[in-house]
């Protein structure tokens, strides 16, 4: 069992919080709490990203290092999931937030602040948040956390047993967790998660273009970023082609709704802010229902 907290979800929460440091008006999104599961090196970097002056300079620096595509994209993937989120809870009465990290979503989104909860992460990645969201003083008896390994443990005995009701409709986030696991992986998680949708709902999952795994050539920042997340010990495994994302989810039990690509998504949010930055075609949301 990996002992340390994920360092991808901790870069994650950097990029929220380079978005969140933006002026109202200017930024897709405000994750209020970021900062506080960054290191202190880095929580310095976001909070200059905020000062007039410094903003281009440290976001700059942060996309010199990690490349040009792993920022934006996270922008944007955070946007549509929480639109997702807030049209999907609608109904619904409770949520399930797959590899939550450390977005604080089951906190600060609207549309989640009565609904019932669930964090599913692995455990070093979950006591890491915990006493972050502790010392904030962000607890609530609406959220429950479980903590589980998605290669090793069985999802659906931990949620059932943390008091989830399959009977009931629900919204399943999967986030950033697909492209770290293995295609018998994702496909036990998919049938649980069909199995426990018995009574209707929605899942919201992220996936990479397969091609980039291949030949990144086509996506300009791929070949640097598969080679950042292989050097934090976190390497990507699996992909999907888009041309085969709806028959590949229907092969599964989904139909599928919206699949889109950071880079579409985000190309009409970031011009209304006058924005140049962009999101990837390699990152894709995807939107389905059980059937």
């Amino acid at each position: 069992m990996r002992a340390a907290p994920s360092f991808t979800a901790e870069t994650m929460a950097l990029q929220r919080s380079f978005e969140s440091h933006r002026p109202k008006g200017r930024r897709l999104f405000c994750d209020p709490d970021a900062d506080a599961f960054l290191r202190p090196s880095l929580r310095a970097l976001a909070i200059a990203s905020g000062i007039p002056g410094l903003r281009r300079a440290a976001a700059g620096l942060y996309d010199a290092i990690g490349g040009p595509g792993p920022r934006p994209s996270a922008i944007v993937r955070t946007k549509m999931i929480d639109d997702a989120v807030s049209d999907a809870a609608t109904g619904a009465s409770q949520c399930v937030l797959l590899g939550a990290g450390y977005d604080t979503g089951a906190y600060r989104l609207a549309a989640l602040a009565h609904r019932e909860v669930f964090e599913v992460d692995h455990p070093a990645t979950q006591r890491a948040k915990r006493a972050v969201v502790h010392r904030l003083g962000l607890e609530s008896g609406r959220v429950t956390y479980v903590p589980v390994d998605f290669e090793r443990d069985e999802l659906a005995d931990a949620l059932v047993a943390a008091g989830f009701d399959p009977t009931a409709r629900s919204t399943f986030v999967w986030e950033g967790v697909t492209n770290y696991l293995t295609g018998d992986a994702i496909d036990a998680t998919l049938a649980v998660i069909h199995n426990l949708s018995s009574g209707g709902g929605v899942l919201i999952l992220t996936y990479v273009d397969a091609s980039a795994l291949v030949d990144p050539s086509p996506f300009p920042e791929a070949r640097r970023w598969v080679r950042s997340v292989a050097r934090a010990g976190e390497p990507w495994t699996f992909g999907l082609d888009p041309q085969d994302a709806s028959s590949y989810f229907a092969e599964r039990g989904f139909r599928l709704i919206r699949d889109v690509s950071t880079l579409e998504a985000g190309r009409a949010w970031m011009m209304e802010q006058g924005r140049t930055e962009l999101g990837s075609g390699l990152y894709r949301i995807a939107v389905m229902e059980p059937d």
